[in-house]
């Protein structure tokens, strides 16, 4: 989980200071978690006439004026399964805070991570095999979204 987390941080996720693992840890959960974030609900909302003004320029606007990421949260959790066996889960939740348009543009630094993640493994020998879930079923998981909204209050 270390491992994975370090990995996001190099795209730009920054670690929460949430206490979700304390949390899940009173619970009983077999569970170990870590949330990270990145994005910026104000920055990501371009608004029409920044928009206009903007898109049809010949040349780039300088950093401080572009768009952000929209807020994303990522909860990395991992348990053991069985004999030297063990489940990572890597699972992103965007936010209905920023612009809807660009929900998902923190896809491609997810992307790298997860193939940093899988390099890793592989070069410790380990064998990886990859599942991509589009949603998880509300069991309590720290992953789910039910979690992540009640617990961690992520809207």
């Amino acid at each position: 989980m270390r491992i994975a987390a370090e990995f996001l941080q190099e795209q730009g996720f920054e670690p929460r200071e949430d206490g979700f693992e304390s949390t899940l840890r009173a619970q009983g959960s077999d569970w170990t978690s870590t949330t990270l974030e990145i994005g910026d609900e104000k920055r990501s909302r371009r608004g029409f006439w920044r928009g206009i003004l903007t898109d049809d320029l010949p040349f780039p606007l300088p950093r401080a004026l572009q768009h952000s990421i929209p807020p994303t949260l990522v909860v990395v959790a991992a348990r053991h399964v069985a004999s030297r066996v063990a489940e990572l889960v890597v699972f992103p939740h965007i936010s209905l805070r920023g612009d809807a348009e660009y929900a998902w543009a923190a896809g491609p630094r997810l992307r790298v991570a997860l193939e940093g993640i899988t390099a890793a493994a592989g070069a410790e020998g380990a064998m990886v095999s990859h599942e991509f879930l589009r949603g998880v079923p509300n069991d309590g998981a720290p992953f789910s979204q039910a979690v992540v909204r009640d617990v961690l209050g992520w809207r």
